[in-house]
């Protein structure tokens, strides 16, 4: 097998960054391979422009990769040595519910699921919630053609916050804090939800071209979704006080926005 050009994504939860390590596959890094088993159900109600889908799901996952407990994953010169691999599932329901015609359009989406991996080593070789791990994910979006000029439409979306690992306690060694992790990803970011709306004026359409405006507000209701939560300690240690605070930095706020639009 050429392994060349193959990588693996290597996610850390024990700060709530959402970013992921690129690492190439080697002699040691086996590459990750799926299979994944499915029935659905699906079913159009011409009376109501109603289309319903029901699908069952489970998969399994082997050579996931994962790091030994108290690695530090960034400028780490033994990398590869720090990196284990184990198996994986991941099983749920999603139930889709769509209006295809009609002056009102759109769809309501529901996926319950649960990811979750067992790796030597990690969490006393139990499964435990995988970062990517999102227990519930829904989504609604309604599409309102008002007249052949202008369409409404709103979306909202709302999911479960990712897995971390946070610690549950702490203490102090000569002046040194040491935090107690009681397993990997014990915790979870606060959920994730917002609400877009948006308006279209058709300006002109022709055969050959067609331009628009487009009114929006993203986040409608300012929702102040996590984006990074770390720990910060203000602690005094002269004083003999131990304090870890929780921070949460929030990106996008609400946003409108104007777009002027051409196609041909």
């Amino acid at each position: 097998m050429d392994t060349s050009e193959q990588f693996e994504t290597v996610s850390s939860a024990a700060v709530a960054f959402p970013t992921d390590i690129w690492y190439p596959v080697t002699d040691s890094v086996q590459p990750q391979r799926a299979n994944q088993y499915s029935v659905a159900f699906q079913h159009t109600i011409p009376a109501s422009h109603l289309f319903i889908s029901v699908e069952g799901y489970y998969k399994t996952m082997d050579h996931l990769i994962g790091y030994k407990e108290g690695t530090n994953l960034f400028l780490n010169t033994r990398f590869e040595s720090a990196l284990i691999q184990g198996d994986g599932r991941s099983y749920g329901a999603e139930i889709l519910i769509k209006k295809e015609s009609g002056k009102l359009t759109g769809w309501i989406s529901y996926t319950l699921s649960r990811t979750e991996k067992r790796i030597e080593g990690i969490n006393n070789g139990n499964y435990y919630p995988a970062t990517q791990d999102q227990t519930h994910n829904i989504a609604v979006v309604g599409i309102y053609n008002v007249n052949p000029r202008w369409t409404l439409s709103a979306t909202w979306v709302y999911n479960t916050g990712n897995a971390v690992s946070w610690p549950s306690g702490k203490f102090s060694v000569d002046g040194v804090p040491v935090y107690l992790y009681p397993s990997r990803n014990n915790y979870r970011m606060p959920a994730y939800n917002r609400l877009d709306l948006g308006a279209t004026l058709l300006v002109k359409k022709t055969n050959k071209s067609e331009s628009s405006w487009t009114f929006s507000i993203y986040n409608a209701y300012n929702r102040a979704n996590p984006y990074v939560i770390y720990l910060a300690d203000e602690s005094d240690y002269a004083k003999g006080t131990f304090k870890i605070q929780a921070k949460q930095i929030s990106l996008f706020p609400i946003i409108p926005s104007i777009t002027y639009n051409v196609s041909f």
